[in-house]
């Protein structure tokens, strides 16, 4: 099973005919629950239409208190709790999130039958999770913002048993011992190394998801990552015209610091509605094409990856 990643919405700031509102949903290989990544107004509808389920959704990151990338959240918790979900549910971001959301409970009368955790992030952490780590980076944003990175767990080599049995080892003891690794020798002199036996690990793989940052460069510490999810939200040319210059990245920005990096996917997103047409979403794409050699796509609402 892969890594699943569902862009649940794209836009950036206000909602398009053709593009919901920044939310990234993730499920960890071989696992039921899904983590969500923002929580764009509308974010539950669009799960309607997708793979992912809201009474799975075990995680909630989100990047900063926008309101394209929050005002979905109380809708779908809401939803959650008329699933008949009881399981709680872990909610990570900035500062000031869980008065946010207890705010709106209180005044709205949301009575929820299940606990939510909350963890305030701040700067570089680590948060270590059974099969996989979240590490976080402190971006470069009006306001405070945090860009999550997935870090699947190395997997550990299996035993190949009829490989053992080929050589004419039965199961028993010595099977165990090699399972371990273990150098044996056996009754007539010939010793077996274990490790001939197992697989090599297999590397974890890398996501970058990206909240809202005009330097891409911060995340340069992580290098060959397999997949970067990160802001494109305009053209160089359209940036360069604007008078007054918003935090966020262009497309040329983000391709060449991937291609730095040594990337190994690009997914461009939080894309501006002046370019929710074809011919003007080709300007993104072909402005980061012209920096990035790796294979950069332009994230659309309800596409799904897989890694």
């Amino acid at each position: 099973m892969a890594i699943e990643i569902v862009f649940l919405g794209t836009s950036a700031g206000v909602p398009t005919k053709n593009r919901n509102l920044s939310s990234i949903a993730l499920r960890p290989k071989q696992s039921r629950e899904w983590l969500l990544f923002d929580c764009g107004e509308a974010t539950q509808h669009q799960i309607m239409k997708s793979s992912v389920s809201i009474p799975k959704i075990d995680k909630i990151f989100i990047t900063h208190l926008h309101g394209d990338h929050i005002y979905g959240i109380f809708g779908l918790l809401a939803s959650r709790a008329m699933s008949g979900t009881d399981k709680a549910i872990s909610i990570y971001g900035p500062d000031g999130l869980e008065e946010m959301i207890e705010t709106v409970k209180r005044l709205s009368g949301l009575n929820l039958p299940f606990d939510i955790t909350y963890y305030t992030v701040k700067g570089s952490q680590r948060l270590e999770f059974e099969h996989y780590t979240i590490e976080t980076v402190k971006l470069s944003h009006s306001i405070e913002s945090i860009g999550y990175i997935f870090i699947e767990k190395d997997k550990k080599g299996h035993f190949d048993i009829e490989k053992a049995k080929s050589a004419g080892i039965s199961p028993g003891p010595i099977i165990a011992k090699l399972k371990r690794g273990e150098t044996v020798t056996l009754n007539d002199g010939i010793v077996i190394d274990g490790k001939e036996f197992i697989s090599p690990p297999q590397k974890g793989k890398i996501v970058i998801i990206s909240g809202d940052n005009d330097s891409p460069c911060l995340f340069e510490k992580y290098g060959s990552v397999d997949l970067m999810i990160h802001e494109a939200t305009y053209t160089q040319r359209d940036f360069d015209k604007l008078e007054r210059k918003f935090k966020h990245t262009t497309a040329k920005d983000l391709a060449a610091t991937a291609q730095k990096m040594g990337v190994k996917k690009l997914v461009l997103t939080h894309i501006s509605p002046r370019y929710d047409t074809a011919q003007r979403e080709t300007e993104l794409i072909k402005e980061a094409k012209r920096y990035y050699e790796g294979e950069a796509i332009l994230a659309k609402d309800l596409m799904t990856i897989e890694i």
